[in-house]
Order: structure tokens, then sequence, then C-alpha cells
């Protein structure tokens, strides 16, 4: 017969593999309707720092172990978004910062504005990824062929979805990576306001 810290350590494995295999269902569907052209935005003016630092405040109490730095600058510009979409977008992405950074568990965010967009930014210190794979990081069922990537559960959906959300809202998103140095993903969201440009006379 078990005792009671056995049976509490195989029911937390088993809530972990439900919430797992729940995100799985929940991604494949999400995956459906964007092929299906379902996927609805709510636009609205947001703060993206205020949701930056709620998202960075969770992160530090749900993982005390993870170095979270952010770089934001003062007054940064109100964007034109949906504030669910968005946080799903940076969740993931600080989500795949963190499994891809076994020895250096750190992250930074960081924010900043061009005269039409903002841009923010999820770097770490992790695994990296190659030229080639990059290329098709955000394609669906799309994974690093690395072995620790095959290691880390995941479907390879997580990247296709946050294209499909930032592409929804006129934005783009990329990375840039070096191979054992780490990675940087950023995307592009339109400003509410564009920036007044000062006039120049000729």
């Amino acid at each position: 017969m078990l005792d009671a810290e056995a049976l509490r350590s195989r029911l937390l494995a088993v809530e972990e593999e439900a919430d797992r295999l729940n995100k799985l269902v929940g991604n494949l569907l999400y995956a459906s309707r964007i092929q299906a052209g379902g996927l609805q935005m709510e636009l609205a003016p947001l703060d993206l720092a205020s949701l930056v630092q709620g998202v960075a405040r969770r992160l530090r109490a749900k993982s005390p172990d993870v170095a979270v730095e952010l770089d934001l600058p003062e007054n940064l510009p109100t964007v034109m978004a949906d504030r669910d979409r968005i946080e799903e977008v940076l969740q993931n992405l600080l989500d795949n910062a963190i499994k891809y950074s076994p020895q250096r568990r750190a992250v930074t965010v960081a924010c900043h504005a061009t005269g039409d967009e903002v841009i923010v930014s999820v770097s770490d210190a992790g695994i990296g990824i190659s030229l080639r794979e990059q290329e098709q990081i955000f394609a669906r069922f799309q994974r690093v062929g690395n072995y620790l990537t095959r290691t880390v559960p995941g479907a390879g959906l997580g990247l296709y979805i946050c294209r499909a959300i930032i592409e929804a809202h006129g934005g783009h998103i990329w990375v840039e990576s070096t191979l054992r140095q780490g990675s940087t993903f950023s995307f592009s969201v339109p400003r509410a306001e564009k920036a007044r440009l000062p006039m120049v006379v000729f």
C-alpha cells in the first residue's frame, strides 16, 4: 500500500499529464480554427508595459528559480491589440525560453517603440536554433532537431499559433539565434496612435 507521500507524488504526476494533454488538445483545436480562418480578435487600446509586468510577476511567483529581467522604456506607447491573445503569445515565448535553457534559467523581456509599432523581445541563453531550422520554426508541427527538444513534451504548435495571432494583428514575429548561445524571439504590434514625426520643410 502506498504511503501518503508516494500517493501525493503519483497524483501530482497524473495531474501534470492531464494538464499536458488538455493543452495539446486545445492547441490542436486552435490550429484547426486558424486553418479554417476562424481566428477572431477583439482589438482595443492596450498598455503593453503593464501586461509584460503582470506576466513577469506571475512567472517569478511560479518559478522562483528563474531570473526574469525587464527592459521597459518609460512612456511606452499604447498598442491596438487583443489583450488575451498577446498575453498568450508572451507566455508561450517565455515557456519556451525556460524549457530550452536547462543550464541558465534566465530570460529577458524587452520592449521598444518605432514610429508605427511596438516590438517585444524575449531572450534566453539556451540551446539556440540553427539557421536552417529558424526558417521552419513557425510552421505547424515543427520542433528544433535537438536531443533536448525530443525529451521535452510538445507538439510543435505553439510558435505556429503565436505567428497566426501576431499576423492577425497586422504584426510580424521572428527569431534571431546562435547555437549554444541562446535565442531572441521578437514580435511587433501596431501602435494605437502613430508617432507624430516632425514636419520637414524644404
